[in-house]
């Protein structure tokens, strides 16, 4: 959204009614930003939605410097959630998508899994009203679509190939589903009070702490925990298990 207001800004700043703002002033841009995200959700209000924010949870690529931020207009409730979910797919898709899901956190460390492993979660389908299985085939587009859709990710690995995790659109729109489901298994974030399906936690054992990666990795040679100020573990980390 940066570039893009950032460029709007650019276009018209010359106009007469147009605020004046520096678009070299990154702060000042992003307090523009928050300013009208904070007015549009009030005026989407009456019609129960609202403007939410994220940051991938783990940089899709490595050799990026900067984490990626999303934005994305989602129902205020749980059920419309679900319900725009159902109006744009199938049973079937949807059937795999939650046994993505489930096996995501339930069965794996680090909360992705590998191409193939999803896609073969489909031979466990056909638990839905039209008692249909996804082929291999099927999954495999379903797969790429939601990841298109930005419910799912693909994240580059340190080696040759990609993982698929969860995609900001998934971890925004159904994050009330996922406390509800996942209540032990799902943590928050101790800076911004998210959910949280990959972080860093605190290496004293009386804090236990928790944070997203972009919430902690500032570019600091040095990061703390904001609670008991222990030293942060950033390179190479991976989700752990409570």
């Amino acid at each position: 959204m940066y570039r893009g207001v950032k460029s709007i800004c650019e276009t018209y700043q010359n106009h007469q009614r147009f605020p004046k703002v520096d678009t070299n002033d990154k702060e000042a841009m992003y307090e523009m930003i928050l300013d009208f995200k904070d007015k549009a959700n009030a005026a989407l209000e009456p019609i129960q939605l609202h403007i939410k924010d994220c940051q991938e949870e783990v940089k899709q690529n490595p050799d990026n410097e900067l984490y990626t931020q999303y934005y994305v207009m989602a129902p205020m409730y749980e059920n419309e959630a679900i319900a725009k979910l159902q109006k744009v797919y199938g049973e079937p898709e949807l059937e795999w998508l939650k046994m993505v899901c489930i096996h995501l956190i339930e069965n794996t460390e680090d909360r992705v899994g590998n191409q193939n492993e999803l896609t073969n979660l489909c031979r466990e389908g056909g638990n839905n009203s039209a008692n249909k299985k996804l082929s291999v085939t099927e999954a495999d587009k379903a797969l790429k679509t939601f990841i298109d859709d930005g419910y799912l990710v693909k994240i580059k690995g340190s080696r040759k190939g990609f993982k698929i995790g969860f995609g900001p659109r998934f971890i925004m729109e159904m994050d009330g589903w996922l406390e509800k489901n996942f209540e032990n298994e799902i943590n928050k974030c101790s800076v911004c009070d998210r959910i949280a399906l990959i972080y860093t936690q605190c290496a004293n054992r009386k804090c236990g702490a928790r944070f997203h990666l972009p919430c902690v990795d500032k570019g600091k040679k040095d990061p703390k925990c904001s609670r008991c100020r222990e030293p942060l573990k950033i390179e190479g980390v991976a989700s752990k298990r409570s």
